[in-house]
């Protein structure tokens, strides 16, 4: 009887692993990504492997790429056709140099404030420079 008690218990404890082993939340207690990601992806990312994280501000980097200047400089009506074709330059321009700062440094890069109990870098500058 103790044999079968025993096996019961080995099963039970086997069923539990197999469920955690498939769980697809990554996230240990404490991580968590709000923001907007502009490299990698949020629901592959697996805090435990301890892959490298930034923090880019698009705001600022935006500021810096010469098809968003124009915009600003010029004061073109948002939704125009003039705007739309100045914001898809500007948004390749800044998707070119995330990728290009990020592909083989980080897994995630997510906008300032997007993430929190992981560690992060500011990569705000290199991102600038990599226009």
């Amino acid at each position: 009887m103790s044999f079968t008690i025993f096996l019961l218990t080995f099963a039970a404890q086997g069923s539990a692993l197999d469920i955690s082993s498939n769980s697809t939340v990554f996230a240990p207690a404490g991580v968590e990504i709000t923001g907007r990601v502009f490299f990698g992806n949020k629901n592959t990312f697996d805090p435990s492997k301890k892959g490298a994280v930034a923090t880019v501000r698009p705001t600022d980097v935006y500021r810096q790429i010469p098809a968003y200047k124009k915009i600003v400089e010029d004061e073109i009506e948002k939704g125009s056709a003039r705007w739309n074709k100045l914001m898809e330059e500007a948004t390749r321009v800044f998707k070119t140099a995330i990728k290009k700062v990020g592909k083989g440094h980080y897994v995630l890069i997510v906008e300032e404030g997007g993430i929190s109990g992981y560690p992060v870098t500011d990569i705000t500058s290199r991102v600038i420079d990599a226009i």
